[in-house]
């Protein structure tokens, strides 16, 4: 006869079927794959800037193409006449051929080369002195029946020169101060020519510049034999 207590055999048989258990459900537990970490976001392309991009180019100059084509007679270069009683200062004034002329267009300083006067005006000695406001309107009222366009009526900011350059500005201004004094600045657009001119007042004194763009007629060839055996 067993003499196992019953209730010492039940217990033994619980105890293998847990165990039993165990073992089935742990390789379930393992054989289940980790989750895969989720991928990282593609990087995503910097966007370009919708903006225009910075440019040191100077803002736009005066439109030529604005202007009304002139078909009054200029008569004969230089074109501007002194006023009565007034006559040139030949040791303040110069003509060119070909020269270079900076001129200030409202929004920047422009250059334009061509044909060149830049001529003083002062009361001949016996003359009676105009006063400034005589003197820049009789050249306005001229300067309209001319079929011209005023392109400037103030001062040339500093920065604009310091744009080109003081030495260089200087150089090719046409004797005007520009920085301390107003300039009247008109163009006139013909067919054929293009011509600025510059009025600037000085007490009864005044400074007028005419510059006509041209191309430069050259000039300089090379020396042949012919030529060396004159020399």
């Amino acid at each position: 006869m067993n003499s196992t207590p019953r209730h010492f055999l039940v217990a033994l048989a619980l105890a293998s079927g847990l165990t039993a258990c165990g073992s089935k459900d742990q390789p379930a537990e393992q054989s289940t794959p980790p989750t895969a970490a989720a991928p990282a976001p593609a990087e995503t392309a910097a966007t370009p800037d919708a903006s225009p991009a910075a440019t040191t180019e100077p803002a736009a100059t005066f439109d030529l193409s604005k202007v009304p084509v002139s078909s009054a007679d200029l008569g004969v270069f230089p074109y501007l006449a002194p006023l009565p009683g007034y006559e040139v200062n030949t040791s303040n004034s110069e003509s060119f051929d070909f020269e270079r002329s900076y001129i200030f267009d409202g929004q920047n300083i422009i250059a334009v080369e061509g044909k060149v006067s830049r001529r003083l005006l002062e009361p001949a000695a016996d003359a009676k002195t105009a006063s400034d406001l005589m003197i820049q309107r009789n050249y306005e009222e001229l300067f309209k029946k001319l079929g011209a366009m005023k392109v400037a009526d103030t001062q040339v900011p500093k920065e604009a020169v310091d744009k080109i350059g003081g030495d260089e500005y200087y150089k090719h201004n046409g004797k005007i101060d520009g920085e301390n004094t107003p300039v009247y600045t008109y163009v006139i657009r013909q067919k054929d020519k293009e011509v600025w001119m510059q009025l600037e007042l000085a007490s009864g004194d005044y400074r007028l510049n005419v510059t006509e763009r041209a191309p430069m007629a050259q000039q300089a060839t090379t020396l042949k034999a012919d030529e060396l055996k004159k020399n």
